[in-house]
């Protein structure tokens, strides 16, 4: 798998270090909010990453069981 390289401008990361230290969160928790949302969006709207996602079998209650079953809602 080919690793990419991504590196912010230093005064981005510092803008963002700040946003989040406003907000009282880190940078880590900040990008996994960003990343989650991305996620749930993609489940819901691309066809592949959905049938990905019913497909699975997931413990009861899990984020991804409760995301599972909010597409099957939807797509009844």
């Amino acid at each position: 798998m080919k690793r990419i390289n991504f590196s912010m401008p230093e005064e981005c990361h510092a803008l963002l270090k700040s946003v989040c230290a406003l907000k009282g969160i880190n940078m880590g928790e900040h990008i996994y909010k960003c990343v989650h949302e991305d996620f749930v969006k993609r489940a819901f709207e691309d066809q592949q990453v959905r049938q990905m996602v019913l497909a699975g079998t997931y413990q009861p209650g899990s984020n991804a069981y409760c995301l599972k079953e909010s597409i099957q809602e939807q797509l009844n």
